[in-house]
């Protein structure tokens, strides 16, 4: 059975996934394990632009072995339909202990992975209203990159959405365009840039970055 987290919970910066993947799960270590296609699919290629950015501008590396991740929920089938507004008492089970993890830790940027991630670290979060995740289309999650990205406040926790599986699908070049808001962007560079300065942001008052050891 792969371990429901990784990385390091007082680290600022965490990772909320989807679900455990059912048919990988007695082989994969953990969420987002660098084994599984899905990682570098969703977020090694951010990352890449993340610390090119950040190297460009500082000389340093921020330290991504320390990102604290986990998915919203273990078993897929705790996830509830997608056009349901109101979630069964299993799934807000696991939204008020993401909730406790948030209150006791305090990360500054949540980076979360699609539709149903985002809308649970939402109300996790206690945003105001709630959605159905099938809301969240790809032009909403990027209508809320930006609003989310030009609202960052390093003294507060703020939850960013990427997208998951549908930048990598048969619709990827649709998603770089609805995601985006423009024809001529691509999603990885674009996402990877904001999320570099936010980090470099925090990483002004606190200690991110990667050290050599000899």
């Amino acid at each position: 059975m792969m371990k429901e987290d990784a990385g390091e919970r007082t680290f600022p910066v965490w990772l909320l996934g989807d679900s455990e993947p059912s048919n990988w799960r007695y082989v994969l270590d953990g969420p987002l394990d660098p084994r599984h296609p899905i990682r570098h699919n969703i977020w090694t290629s951010v990352l890449d632009v993340i610390q090119e950015t950040i190297y460009l501008k500082t000389g340093q590396r921020f330290n991504s072995v320390a990102v604290y991740i986990r998915n919203a929920v273990r078993d897929v089938h705790d996830k509830p339909e997608n056009n349901a507004v109101e979630w069964s008492v299993q799934t807000n089970n696991h939204v008020t202990r993401f909730e406790k993890l948030i209150r006791e830790s305090q990360p500054k940027l949540i980076l979360s992975f699609g539709a149903f991630a985002y809308e649970f670290a939402r109300r996790a979060n206690r945003e105001p209203d709630q959605y159905f995740y099938r809301h969240w289309d790809t032009r909403r999650l990027g209508d809320e990159f930006r609003r989310s990205i030009d609202s960052c406040n390093v003294n507060s926790v703020n939850i960013v959405p990427l997208l998951h599986r549908s930048i990598a699908g048969g619709q990827f070049p649709k998603s770089h365009v609805l995601f985006c808001g423009a024809a001529n962007k691509n999603y990885f560079n674009y996402v990877g840039t904001e999320l570099a300065h936010r980090i470099m942001d925090i990483g002004r008052t606190t200690d991110i970055w990667m050290r050599y050891e000899k």
